[in-house]
């Protein structure tokens, strides 16, 4: 339950000020109807209409800057004005007090549960204060009861009502504003989300580009080229060229499904299984990278196809940014409740200062979407990824999954056993 006034989001400030803006027309046609009954002696209704103008005109302007301070300012003015309408107009003896129920569920709706607690108090008080001025003299113009007891019956119906309507406005209110509260975290999600998801797009953008180019020269030098020899070693730049971009097609595709979390099936997923077809997926690229698998059989919380890409992400990395010949190692531990994969490499390592920024897909660090994937890939399954050096000087990235029980039935285990867990050299 909320224990402070609440400050009004933009939609509602707008559609307050509309509503006060008609509230003002309804009261003005009220006092003509009123005048064509009573005539002149309905005059002090009038003293109303500036209040209520000046008050709206005042909420209108300055609404955006100090929407709370606003917003409690003009509900009092109404209180101020229906509370005196009501006392000219039949006093504690007719019921119409309860006007003031207006501003106690449009306190509630502006400001949540405190507003209407705070409006139903002064409403019960602005009521008990008619009973004390009818006391002293002051009749209403219209409608009045003289005697006490007929007067007190009203009242006591009339405060009844009120606290009822407060307290259902004050229930009410707490979900309506749980309910805003969390729209608006879903929204600022999604965008932060969208946001994300432009960015490694036009990433990967950028990663396509210079493959693409390497196509056209290699295609120009194979047109002029006229011997067998040198048209053998174009179409193995060719062929190289086709593999990266089939790579950067897959990463496009993997951001074609981020964004939204009914594409994260999050399952028991075997961790050797997904190691084995990275590796397979690499192929002949991976070929001149001496790599060491160390995963025993265990099973992670996660999505087949979002784990596959990160560890086929992580490979492509010792790929793309050591030197030919550079070992690799993948190794998976059970840590806790937790399964952490490892892909070490022995290459030049990543300099202290990009390493804040490996995994954002705005800053300059590397030419390629592969990190900034990986840690959006991973943050959809629920599982992290870091950076740390490795011992020899290398990199490690670490991938922490939850881990899923080991009886846990896998989709992997339907496509047969996977090699053996032991420490083996491809």
């Amino acid at each position: 339950m909320a224990q402070a006034l609440l400050t009004p989001d933009e939609v509602l400030l707008r559609r307050f000020g509309l509503v006060r803006a008609v509230g003002s027309i309804a009261y003005l046609i009220a006092v003509i109807v009123l005048w064509v009954i009573y005539g002149t002696a309905v005059w002090p209704l009038l003293v109303g209409l500036p209040v209520l103008l000046i008050a709206t005109a005042w909420y209108f302007r300055s609404s955006p800057r100090a929407p709370r301070a606003t917003t409690v300012g003009s509900l009092l003015a109404d209180l101020v004005v229906l509370a005196a309408a009501a006392a000219v107009v039949g006093g504690t003896g007719s019921g119409t007090v309860l006007v003031q129920t207006i501003v106690i569920v449009s306190a509630g709706i502006l400001l949540g549960p405190v507003g209407a607690r705070l409006f139903t108090g002064l409403a019960v008080a602005a009521a008990l204060t008619h009973l004390g001025f009818e006391e002293l003299g002051l009749e209403p113009l219209f409608l009045h009861r003289p005697d006490l007891g007929d007067r007190a019956v009203v009242l006591a119906i009339s405060i009844g009502v009120l606290l009822a309507v407060g307290f259902l406005t004050d229930i009410y209110a707490s979900r309506l504003h749980e309910l805003i509260d969390r729209a608006g975290a879903e929204a600022a999600r999604v965008k932060r989300r969208g946001r994300r998801r432009r960015r490694l797009v036009r990433r990967a953008s950028d990663d396509v580009r210079p493959v693409l180019h390497e196509v056209e020269e290699a295609a120009d030098a194979l047109a002029q080229a006229d011997a067998a020899e040198e048209r053998e070693r174009i179409a193995g730049r060719l062929r190289i060229a086709a593999a990266t971009l089939d790579a950067e097609v897959g990463r496009l595709a993997d951001l074609g499904v981020l964004g939204t979390e009914q594409d994260a099936r999050l399952e028991p997923v075997a961790l050797e299984a997904v190691v084995v077809d990275a590796l397979a997926a690499l192929g002949p690229r991976l070929a001149e990278h001496p790599v060491t698998v160390d995963v025993p059989p265990l099973k992670v919380v996660g999505d087949r196809r979002a784990a596959r890409r990160v560890a086929l992400l992580l490979l492509e990395n010792v790929v793309e940014h050591t030197p030919p010949g550079t070992p690799a190692r993948v190794h998976a531990v059970a840590w806790g409740a937790h399964a952490v994969l490892a892909v070490t490499d022995e290459g030049p390592g990543i300099a202290a200062t990009q390493r804040d920024e490996l995994f954002d897909p705005d800053s300059a660090t590397g030419a390629h979407v592969g990190l900034p994937l990986v840690a959006e890939l991973c943050r959809q399954m629920g599982a992290t990824c870091r950076h740390e050096p490795a011992p020899s000087g290398g990199a490690r990235f670490l991938v922490t999954f939850k881990l899923a029980p080991s009886s846990a039935p896998s989709a992997d285990e339907d496509a047969g056993p996977a090699p053996s867990g032991a420490a083996r050299e491809r």
